[in-house]
């Protein structure tokens, strides 16, 4: 008899968890995802914690969460690199990409970034292809019928998405919208907007402990951030408090090099 595949592992992979089939990795993340009904509700940390999904789960090379709050302007909200980051910073910026067409028009979108298509985004284009990316897939986050935000998924091999990974995208997109949604109560709008600018505030509070970290260790932007996110998931503290006892100096994080598992200092 044939087996299973849900009884198979999948191959490595450079972004998912090995061993586990991918049946398996799907249910995991939408749980987590759904894991939002807790009292010490960290927006900050959920929103990283989509784009790691995306990471873990899809074909891709980084990942970036825009949401729109109350004056409807998109805003950066995570990232999974540095490099992504300042390629995402740049296309609000300029106000031309995949990522702002997929919001304002509640549509998917596929962009290959090569010299035949750089006269649609050519300033998108111009930035993204340095960066050493090939294609964009942008998927609105909707919340009922209003597009509350967009995933932005950056591939650095030749080739579109797969179409099983639009769809995954499109789903983890809903999974996203669905958490915020389980967070509210009698005003649901209002909640939803008030948890987007929470985590768009904290997120600058973010930014600034991880480059006061940066500068301190001498190390880079990306291993600064995952060193304090780890420290934080691991003594169970809230991201943006514990980012904010950086900057003011309440709290000293040891060196990343083999201290991980070292309590911050006071």
């Amino acid at each position: 008899m044939p087996s299973s595949p849900f009884t198979q592992p999948d191959p490595p992979s450079r972004n998912g968890l090995s061993g586990l089939p991918r049946e398996a990795r799907i249910t995991a993340a939408l749980i987590d995802l759904a894991d939002t009904l807790v009292d010490d509700f960290d927006p900050a940390e959920f929103f990283y914690r989509v784009a790691e999904h995306c990471m873990n789960l899809l074909d891709i090379g980084d990942a970036g969460v825009m949401l729109a709050p109350a004056d409807g302007s998109l805003r950066l909200v995570a990232a999974s690199s540095e490099r992504v980051r300042l390629v995402e910073l740049f296309e609000l910026d300029a106000s031309e990409g995949p990522c702002c067409t997929a919001f304002q028009q509640a549509v998917a979108v596929d962009h290959t970034i090569d010299s035949v298509a750089a006269s649609r985004w050519p300033r998108f284009t111009a930035r993204a292809r340095p960066a050493g990316y090939t294609s964009v897939h942008a998927t609105p986050i909707r919340l009922r019928r209003e597009t509350i935000g967009v995933l932005n998924l950056f591939r650095r091999v030749p080739g579109p998405l797969l179409e099983a990974d639009r769809h995954l995208a499109r789903a983890l997109a809903d999974a996203t919208a669905i958490s915020l949604l389980q967070q509210t109560t009698l005003d649901q709008h209002r909640t939803v907007r008030t948890q987007l600018e929470t985590a768009l505030v904290t997120r600058t509070v973010i930014e600034q402990a991880k480059g006061f970290l940066t500068a301190r260790h001498g190390t880079d932007p990306d291993t600064a951030f995952h060193h304090m996110r780890t420290h934080a998931r691991r003594h169970h503290l809230r991201l943006a408090d514990f980012a904010r006892e950086i900057v003011d100096g309440t709290i000293t994080l040891p060196p990343p090099s083999g201290t991980d598992n070292a309590p911050a200092t006071t």
